[in-house]
């Protein structure tokens, strides 16, 4: 039987996806069933995981390592054509494969792209001797995850825990990028006076 999925939609057939107390009726299983399983289905093979540590960092990435014959056999691959998805290029021997360039999003102080960088030094008296502080800033769009870098650096200081309320209290005006808040960790207030993106306060841990 085919489901079309509908976990955005609130109405999971199967009561899982769902806060609709009428589908909730529908699924009998347990938190505790997905802990057991966990512990007892995922424990035990992850701890053979070292043992394939070499072929993990083997830059070519070899097909051979990669088992497809029971994915292509399944029955729900019938019919499907997935040459172009495991064809191997051939190249001159020593030509790397994977992780052939290094990424850089702006986010070091060098850069000067991150405004949490602005924000953790103007939060100093806070982290580094838990004083109160507060004031405004300027945000923008392009400004992503903000207070996500403030938070790692107090929770370096202070572990889990944080800083007491309100301890480092901003006010960002403009217009946030996506994920405003992010991981914000205890002790970190942001006020938000504009708009904001998706996923504001995504992963909250503690913070206001």
């Amino acid at each position: 039987m085919h489901h079309d999925a509908q976990c955005h939609l609130n109405t999971c057939p199967v009561g899982v996806a769902t806060q609709d107390p009428q589908l909730r009726k529908k699924f009998q299983g347990k938190p505790e069933h997905v802990v057991n399983f966990f512990f007892s289905s995922l424990k035990r093979p992850a701890r053979s995981w070292p043992s394939w540590h070499p072929y993990l960092r083997r830059t070519d990435r070899p097909r051979d390592l990669l088992d497809t014959k029971a994915g292509i056999e399944h029955w729900k691959a019938r019919g499907l054509d997935f040459s172009r998805i495991f064809h191997q290029v051939s190249l001159p021997a020593n030509t790397p494969l994977f992780h052939t360039d290094v990424q850089d999003h702006g986010l070091s102080a060098e850069a000067g792209k991150a405004l949490d960088h602005v924000l953790i030094a103007k939060a100093r008296p806070a982290i580094e001797k838990g004083e109160r502080v507060s004031f405004i800033q300027p945000v923008k769009n392009v400004n992503r995850t903000v207070g996500a870098m403030l938070s790692g650096v107090v929770a370096k200081q202070y572990g889990h825990e944080g800083l007491p309320d309100d301890t480092i209290h901003i006010q960002l005006q403009g217009t946030a990028g996506q994920s405003f808040g992010a991981f914000l960790a205890h002790g970190i207030t942001l006020d938000l006076v504009g708009d904001g993106n998706d996923y504001v306060g995504k992963g909250l841990s503690g913070a206001a």
